[in-house]
């Protein structure tokens, strides 16, 4: 954890010469990151920010794409950067610029993941930026005597929120780790010892938070929540309004429109709405041939303003393909998020689904995460996931799969979702499953549902592990780490590493976060590392001396 302020920013003496408009940072999460970032913006150079566990080749493709031929980096990254102009300083060194020569008015390129497979980059627009600050603080209270905490990875817009927009306001930043951003116990302590006023993550990452701290005591004293990123249940809403005087908020908005670009302020409402769009921002719901529809019907959310980025780097083709002029409007120049909603009565937004995660059944179209949406909007339901299955060539089911503090009755989630959507659009089949596999940015990871579920569904152990014998505390521990393993990976045995047994870092802190929550103990601090466990059965043998 690190603590920054503007005031430090401002009063730097190391300067780097810079003779161009364009660079790359592969730096650490530290102050050096931060200092670069913040004068890069107050000095116009547009900056490339790149996440250095990238993969060498995924970096090589983000140098190429933005066309920088400058980097920032540790000298431990040097290998990864390659074939460019190196600047390598020091760990927490603050960075300020000499600058040469600037004139773009793009201030960041951020790379999303591609359908394709290679990344795009989104050309942000310092006036998007402006646009946006001006925006959300005119919503939400950023005042300069305010403590934020940075939880957020680089490659992800609403990092720039949480840290040079914050500093920029005046706020200091705790910037949290990369063990307080992934262990909600480190996280919680983060929060609470810092005096945070403010916090802003993924719905899937404050449930996480809230299997740890079941209270949400931690929160205690926050005064802001920020929620985005994917569907907001209203299960966790309602937790959040029961354990947190905060005012909670939720924020929508793609990379390509500057990060937010509309809030709702979810404090006391009673259901889950994307809210409405910030200053100088529009939205335009559109049918399949791009024309505007009236209020209350349902399609692609289209959003024009200042927020609009310029389009993608070196992309003119996907570019003229997301970034359009409607008929209707000539002038007005939008993106086409791929997003499904409408208006409600009140003239406020709802969130419905994904244009490319719709599916079609007996001739009926139907998009799977309107489905999700109205799920999380029922009683204990936290999260959920509806998948298409094949029941024949010709035919197919919805299954609908939830996790929940408590089993409910199939029968009361059918007469609920009667009430919201026609007949062929209520799943066949519900299961109740103990957590979803998240991706790195707390989202859930759809590919990998049916992982999640088989394991959950069989509750028990591989074939492979049938033979082995353990004893009646071992089994019961062995059973709460075994839905977190990957049933794809082969000849897998108590003797195995996580690693090899599919286990990434967000998901051996779920387990921890299980077992804790599980047998009412907390993990010594040297443990909560994934490489603290060589096998399985090693993790197995701790937890068993944890509970007797």
């Amino acid at each position: 954890m690190q603590i920054i302020t503007s005031n430090e920013l401002n009063s730097i003496e190391n300067k780097i010469k810079v003779n161009c408009d364009r660079v790359a940072l592969v730096l650490d999460r530290n102050k050096s990151l931060i200092s670069a970032m913040y004068n890069c913006f107050n000095k116009q150079i547009t900056y490339v920010p790149v996440d250095p566990s990238y993969p060498p080749s995924r970096i090589k493709k983000i140098l190429n794409e933005a066309e920088v031929n400058t980097v920032i980096t540790h000298k431990r990254y040097i290998e990864k950067v390659r074939d460019v102009n190196v600047i390598c300083i020091d760990e927490n060194e603050y960075v300020d610029f000499d600058v040469v020569n600037t004139e773009s008015n793009i201030s960041y390129i951020l790379f999303t993941s591609g359908s394709t497979g290679t990344p795009k980059g989104v050309e942000v627009t310092r006036e998007g930026l402006f646009n946006f600050i001006e925006g959300i603080s005119s919503i939400i209270n950023f005042s300069h005597k305010k403590r934020i905490a940075c939880l957020t990875t680089v490659s992800f817009d609403i990092f720039f929120l949480e840290s040079i927009m914050a500093l920029y306001k005046g706020l200091t930043v705790i910037l949290a780790n990369e063990e307080e951003q992934r262990n909600p116990r480190s996280m919680a302590q983060l929060i609470r010892d810092n005096a945070v006023d403010m916090v802003q993550m993924t719905p899937s990452r404050m449930q996480l938070l809230l299997n740890h701290d079941k209270e949400l005591s931690c929160l205690k004293n926050v005064r802001e929540i920020m929620i985005g990123g994917e569907s907001f249940p209203l299960s966790l809403l309602h937790m959040l309004q029961e354990k947190t005087a905060a005012r909670i908020y939720n924020m929508y908005g793609p990379t390509e429109t500057t990060i937010w670009s509309t809030v709702s302020d979810l404090t006391h409402k009673d259901r889950i709405d994307i809210g409405r769009p910030i200053k100088n921002t529009e939205i335009y719901i559109v049918d399949e041939n791009l024309s505007i529809l009236p209020d209350g019907q349902a399609g692609e959310i289209c959003i024009a303003g200042k927020g609009l980025a310029k389009g993608y780097v070196g992309r003119d083709d996907l570019t003229s393909e997301k970034f359009i002029y409607l008929s209707q409007q000539p002038n007005v120049r939008v993106y086409r998020t791929g997003d499904i909603g409408h208006r409600l009565p009140s003239g406020d937004l709802e969130y419905l689904g994904r244009i490319d995660n719709q599916v079609k059944i007996r001739g009926h179209r139907i998009e799977l995460e309107e489905i999700e949406a109205c799920l999380n909007r029922f009683g204990d339901i936290k999260q959920s996931v509806v998948i298409a299955l094949e029941t024949s060539e010709t035919d197919k089911v919805l299954e609908a799969f939830y996790t929940s503090n408590s089993h409910i009755e199939t029968k009361n989630i059918i007469s609920y979702l009667s009430l919201k959507l026609p007949d062929y659009m209520i799943p066949t089949i519900f299961k109740r499953v103990e957590n979803f596999i998240q991706m790195p940015n707390g989202k859930i990871d759809r590919k990998r549902v049916l992982e999640c579920i088989e394991i959950n569904e069989e509750n028990s152990f591989s074939k492979d592990w049938n033979t082995i014998e353990l004893n009646n505390a071992q089994t019961k521990i062995f059973q709460v780490i075994v839905p977190n393993l990957n049933p794809e990976i082969g000849d897998v045995t108590l003797e195995t590493g996580f690693s090899d047994a599919g286990v990434d870092s967000i998901t051996f802190i779920k387990i921890i976060v299980a077992l804790e929550s599980e047998f009412d103990f907390e993990f010594d601090d040297e443990m909560l590392l994934i490489t603290a466990f060589p096998t399985i059965k090693s993790m197995i043998e701790y937890v068993e001396t944890k509970v007797k």
